[in-house]
């Protein structure tokens, strides 16, 4: 099968390597579309793993083949595949903190080499402990397409659930990339009035025609706004959702005094960010984070995604095949106007 090779010094590279052989609860599954992720884009461009690796763990998919013992699926089932799934038993599985376990951290799904995804593949392997927890079928009428967005649809779930996000409040999103734009319309469906700050004029149309209150131009004066909207106040929450220093600044100085920043754009280590910590204090901010998926509300994001609640076909701006995984990469590194999300369409949508 064909695959995209993580080789190092920011490098994708098609090679012909083995279709994975699957053992007994294991799953074979025909990658039909997987979603280009920010962290596998900082993981190849920052070289935070050693190669080789095959990247991707936005898949939706077809089952192509079953190991001894599975009876929940069958080939020609199409299923999104997430890549962790914690044990359920440990210390931190115990207080719901699922991507500090040990075994959550151990990847589930491969094409080869160090488990990694495996995406950027015809096929991926799903090991048994995701085959047996970590699957959800997707039900006709649902594209590929839109099914690869369960599992970033989680991560903003748990992101804007544990910013406790409630009806009535006032919430701001800061930055409306994709990422953004899938916190803006989770925190909206949780019943927020929704503000919305970004650079690029596209991204602002967009998240005005997702729902956004407003959508402001991230140069100008954010924060007063804000306050003009609640008596002076400020965002009763702000979500995070772009890189930097003066993206941290504008989501702090925005949030009302007891409010909730909720930090989700810093995946790796080195983002930084300076903080007058005796403001914080005094305001009783708090600054809270979130990372990764959870097993909890697997099939809430699966519903949302699904009943097309946060609608996420629109935010697909460009497609490659498979051939294309460095073109996809470099295409989505940096902000630009007219480009959101890409995905691979490796089989059928």
């Amino acid at each position: 099968m064909l695959a995209a090779v993580y080789r190092g010094d920011g490098r994708l590279v098609i090679e012909d390597v083995p279709v994975p052989k699957i053992g007994p609860g294991e799953m074979l599954v025909a990658v039909d579309v997987c979603g280009v992720c920010p962290t596998d884009i900082k993981k190849i461009q920052k070289g935070l793993v050693p190669p080789p690796r095959i990247f991707g763990h936005e898949i939706a998919g077809t089952v192509s083949e079953v190991g001894a013992g599975v009876t929940a699926y069958r080939p020609g089932d199409r299923v999104v595949v997430h890549h962790h799934v914690p044990c359920g038993t440990c210390f931190y599985c115990a207080r719901q903190a699922y991507a500090q376990c040990a075994h959550y951290k151990r990847n589930g799904t491969t094409a080869g080499f160090e488990p990694s995804g495996g995406g950027f593949a015809e096929y991926v392997r799903a090991m048994d402990w995701i085959v047996a927890r970590g699957v959800v079928r997707i039900p006709d009428g649902v594209t590929s397409e839109e099914a690869s967005f369960v599992e970033p649809v989680n991560t903003c779930l748990k992101a804007a659930e544990a910013a406790h996000v409630a009806p009535g409040e006032t919430v701001l999103v800061v930055g409306q990339g994709p990422i953004g734009l899938l916190l803006m319309q989770i925190a909206k469906v949780m019943g927020g009035r929704v503000l919305a700050s970004d650079t690029l004029p596209d991204r602002l149309a967009m998240s005005r025609s997702l729902g956004a209150v407003e959508a402001l131009d991230a140069r100008g004066d954010v924060p007063a706004r804000l306050r003009d909207l609640t008596e002076g106040r400020g965002a009763d929450c702000t979500l995070l959702a772009a890189p930097g220093e003066a993206a941290f600044a504008q989501a702090l100085a925005a949030t009302r005094p007891a409010g909730r920043v909720m930090v989700f754009s810093a995946t790796s280590r080195g983002e930084t960010a300076q903080v007058d910590l005796g403001l914080l204090c005094t305001s009783e901010r708090q600054i809270l984070t979130a990372y990764s998926s959870s097993i909890d509300l697997q099939e809430r994001a699966a519903e949302l995604v699904f009943s097309r609640r946060v609608r996420v076909a629109e935010l697909i701006t460009h497609r490659f095949a498979l051939a294309e995984a460095q073109s996809a990469i470099d295409q989505v590194s940096r902000p630009s106007p007219g480009t959101l999300k890409a995905v691979l369409e490796i089989g059928r949508r």
